[in-house]
């Protein structure tokens, strides 16, 4: 049995490695034919130290690490991992793109424990009192070569999804929406676009109560995420929370409309911000077991999703709006609920719990 599974695993994966030289992967990232997607170069966050340590690595020959790229049907590819060490590479050569300016960023290197004498270096003079890397150096940095594992088409397209995650969880990146949210853009980019396109909105902002902080670090799309998923696909209890939202997102958004999903949601957080405006997640002083006067993913998972599981009922309604203030109201009230977020109470449990009493309490008639 499991000798099966291997050959079938391996039937989904096409593999192949080559060794690059430093001047090709720049003329290929120039020349589009190996593409940094906007969301992964977002992540670009070595230290200046790290990317002069990771110079000083080429100049004086210590190995680095594969980098790996999927191959797209047009034969151009995909960075899956080694962003830190392309763009670091693509910077000092000044031909790496900034995302917001449109325009070309270097860097200058400072000194390292076995060159010193990198301290200032430019690639190449563009101001006075500039002192840039030696020609001869240049051309030894262009030779230097880089070896690139390649996931060819037509491998499984989600193969490059679990590779993504698999080599990059854990590692340079602030938080798991931000490899998830990675892994989204390789399964449906413009999808992903649509989703950070919501998130922006204001009334999901004042609803969902984002702060500037929680926008930087992708809270506000984990949320989108979250409402996405658990209103169309039930939790996979094998699963740890994180997991499930990985696995399920990246099916959603290759298997279902994008306007269908969109127009959900949309609807669902239009509802909320007219019926009850900034508040409309906020239990009141009079909830329950004396429930915090905050917003919690408790408020996402049973109200939200439950709203938007509910939706050709609720809008079946002849006051749909009457309906979704009764039963927002009343549910603050029920005994359930602060069960649904106890103190010390797992994820996994609180979602077993949150969604099926969602689902029923915004079903009409029920």
């Amino acid at each position: 049995m499991l000798k099966e599974e291997i050959e079938e695993a391996k039937r989904l994966v096409n593999t192949d490695a080559v060794q690059i030289t430093i001047g090709e992967v720049s003329n290929m990232y120039t020349s589009k034919e190996l593409n940094i997607l906007p969301d992964f170069q977002r992540l670009f966050r070595w230290t200046n130290d790290r990317k002069s340590n990771f110079v000083e690595s080429i100049l004086i020959g210590i190995p680095i690490p594969p980098v790996f790229v999927y191959e797209n049907e047009d034969g151009t590819w995909e960075l899956i991992d080694g962003l830190q060490r392309i763009s670091t590479l693509l910077e000092f050569m000044g031909v790496l793109k900034n995302l917001e300016t449109g325009k070309l960023q270097r860097s200058q290197l400072q000194k390292t424990k076995y060159l010193p004498s990198l301290q200032g270096l430019f690639w190449e003079e563009k101001a006075e009192g500039e002192v840039a890397i030696d020609k001869a150096l240049q051309l030894f940095f262009r030779r230097a070569r880089v070896e690139f594992q390649i996931l060819k088409h037509p491998s499984d397209p989600k193969t490059k999804f679990d590779l993504f995650q698999r080599l990059n969880r854990g590692g340079a990146y602030a938080n798991e929406q931000e490899v998830r949210t990675c892994s989204m853009v390789l399964a449906n980019a413009e999808f992903v676009q649509a989703i950070r396109k919501f998130a922006q909105r204001e009334d999901f902002r004042k609803v969902f109560q984002i702060t500037p902080e929680q926008e930087g670090n992708q809270r506000d799309v984990e949320y989108v995420v979250r409402l996405i998923v658990h209103t169309f696909t039930e939790f996979d209890r094998t699963l740890d929370v994180q997991e499930f939202l990985d696995a399920a997102i990246v099916d959603i958004l290759t298997t279902k409309g994008q306007d269908d999903v969109m127009s959900t949601i949309t609807w669902m957080v239009e509802s909320l911000y007219r019926t009850f405006g900034e508040r409309a997640l906020f239990p009141p002083p009079e909830a329950a077991g004396g429930v915090a006067p905050r917003f919690s993913l408790r408020a996402l998972e049973a109200i939200a999703v439950g709203i938007s599981r509910n939706k050709a009922a609720i809008t079946a309604l002849a006051d749909a709006d009457g309906f979704l203030k009764e039963r927002i109201t009343s549910f603050w009230q029920q005994p359930q609920v602060p069960e649904m977020s106890a103190s010390g109470l797992r994820g996994t449990v609180r979602l077993q719990r949150t969604i099926p009493f969602g689902n029923d309490w915004f079903k009409p008639n029920d």
